[in-house]
């Protein structure tokens, strides 16, 4: 029987710990970072199915709760170590993004690290209270005296220093419930993150920050798309769709339990379409009887997919009309999350998206198990790596907080020419 945790001794390096709470699994990884480790080296990690959540919103407290503390428990059993909090990371809630303008007087002084933390202050202050959640508050471009597009003020002199502030938001309510998941399997909850940032942290390079990517993350409840410019967050969206509705599809289409789906779909599933598929039989157990196995096409697994496939990346272009992500420079996209391990999804996406694909897979970490490897861990070792960061800037704790829309002028405009730089 699992009781409460107490904390783990102190030691030379500091352990640190992510929990990546999903719509299909519970993931926790254990970690090790010190002056003696150049990036966090993995101690400890473990996996399990989790019914207590849909679409990444949890709908059943006491499932998700004993999902939690047994994969926690079992990471700590193969670290040998115990641990008292947990970074977190939340897909879904109503995730969106938005861009608060703040301006601050500075009488032709030079521009110090006080005031960039007194703009961010102001521009969280200005935020009235609601029925959201305000996950982070970062700073984007500045401008000074009313002139836009200064990426660093530092050392400038100005009368006025201006900042654009990205906001990422969720629901409040399945934020909190998902805090309360964690807390009652006896963690604390050092920092809550938005899965699809804590992605791109592990699976984007500097390199495509810069000169534009959009980052596609496939969850099984949840689609998010992400797009960066000039290493910034320039747009963010979410799609109620994910690998989840693929295995539903194929259970409907081909009239198997929904384990049995899922397991098809991974082992003979693919979104590239070849002329043999209609002549390849594969097993499938019947739903009335899953003892019972009939034989039938290969082409009929692969069709109910890409039939999902065509609605679910159908929405991700509309959603790369309604950001910005369009022109000749936007041609960099990377998917990840675990619908990015179904095979053939980087040719399919790049037909349907006419843009280069790479599957995005986690890096920045030392000894990562080769389990964990693929596209559907980027956003727990994102997790990890953001509880390796000391900076406290690094996000903004999620209270209840409303965000207003951006304003106009200089900054304004600036946003506008960050998405025009597609």
């Amino acid at each position: 029987m699992l009781g409460k945790r107490t904390k783990a001794k102190p030691r030379a390096e500091r352990i640190i710990a992510a929990l990546d709470v999903g719509s299909s699994k519970v993931t926790t990884a254990i970690a090790v970072t010190g002056p003696d480790e150049a990036v966090p080296r993995i101690i400890g990690s473990h996996q399990m199915r989790c019914g207590g959540l849909q679409n990444g919103i949890v709908v059943d407290l006491k499932a998700a709760e004993k999902a939690i503390r047994v994969a926690v428990d079992r990471a700590e059993r193969s670290a040998d170590t115990l641990i008292d909090e947990v970074v977190i990371g939340i897909s879904a809630g109503g995730l969106e993004a938005d861009v608060e303008t703040v301006e601050i007087p500075i009488s032709g002084q030079r521009v110090e690290e006080g005031d960039l933390e007194t703009l961010r202050q102001q521009a969280v202050a200005s935020i009235n209270p609601g029925e959201r959640a305000v996950l982070h508050a970062t700073s984007a471009l500045y401008s000074i005296d009313g002139q836009g597009e200064v990426l660093n003020p530092i050392g400038l002199h100005a009368h006025t220093l201006g900042a654009a502030i990205h906001l990422v938001m969720v629901d409040s309510a399945p934020l909190k419930n998902l805090d309360r998941a964690v807390r009652s399997a006896d963690l604390d909850v050092a920092a809550v993150m938005a899965a699809p940032l804590a992605s791109a942290s592990a699976c984007l390079s500097k390199e495509e920050r810069e000169i534009g990517v959009a980052l596609v993350e496939i969850g099984a409840g949840v689609t998010n798309v992400a797009v960066f410019a000039r290493g910034m967050l320039a747009g963010f969206s979410s799609i109620p769709t994910g690998g989840a509705d693929v295995t539903d599809d194929v259970a409907n289409a081909l009239g198997t339990p929904r384990l049995s789906a899922e397991r098809l779909k991974a082992l003979k599933g693919s979104a590239s379409a070849l002329p043999r598929d209609n002549h390849e039989l594969i097993d499938v157990p019947t739903i009335a009887n899953p003892d019972e196995v009939v034989r039938r096409p290969r082409a009929e697994l692969v069709q109910a997919i890409r039939t999902r496939l065509d609605i679910l990346f159908g929405q991700v272009s509309e959603r790369f009309e309604e950001i910005g992500f369009v022109g000749p420079r936007a041609n960099q996209v990377v998917l990840t999350g675990g619908g990015a391990a179904l095979t053939g999804i980087s040719d399919y996406a790049e037909g349907m998206l006419g843009r280069r694909v790479r599957i995005g897979t986690p890096r920045g970490v030392a000894d990562l198990p080769e389990a964990q490897m693929g596209p559907a861990y980027s956003a727990l070792i994102g997790l990890l790596l953001r509880a390796a960061d000391d900076d406290p800037q690094a996000f903004e704790p999620g209270v209840a907080m409303t965000a207003k829309s951006a304003g106009g002028g200089a900054l304004g405009r600036m946003l506008h020419r960050l998405r025009e730089n597609f």
